[in-house]
């Protein structure tokens, strides 16, 4: 599962056509994961999975950001990895005390990432 969106990711970042797409697939991806190993019975095991594959997610849409590879405005990229820094901060607290209360923000960011994504830009 981790290395299967860390895979979805890394394509992205050679691909030219469809990388929102699949970049918004690797983030949505990555929200079911972490919503199914949350879900009653809460799974720790594919918990841990699920928020060490998320935490590849974004740590590579940081290293990408940093080197800004995403040819994105400042002010936006700013936010997003201050965004990354929080999602760090909460897979901390997820795997200190894994609830569904800790995990649903990282859900629910990724949600938000992906739809964001799958929207067409506006020239």
């Amino acid at each position: 599962m981790a290395s299967d969106i860390s895979k979805a990711y890394g394509k992205v970042q050679k691909s030219t056509s469809g990388g929102r797409a699949a970049e918004a697939e690797a983030f949505a991806k990555s929200a079911r994961n972490l919503h199914q190993a949350v879900c009653e019975p809460l799974d720790s095991v594919a918990l841990e999975e699920a928020l060490q594959s998320n935490l590849k997610l974004w740590t590579v849409l940081q290293v990408s950001l940093q080197n800004n590879e995403d040819y994105l405005p400042d002010d936006l990229r700013k936010d997003i990895l201050k965004l990354s820094i929080y999602v760090d901060k909460q897979t901390l607290k997820a795997r200190a005390a894994p609830s569904l209360e800790n995990v649903a923000p990282l859900i629910n960011i990724n949600r938000n990432m992906a739809a964001g994504l799958f929207q067409k830009p506006k020239d």
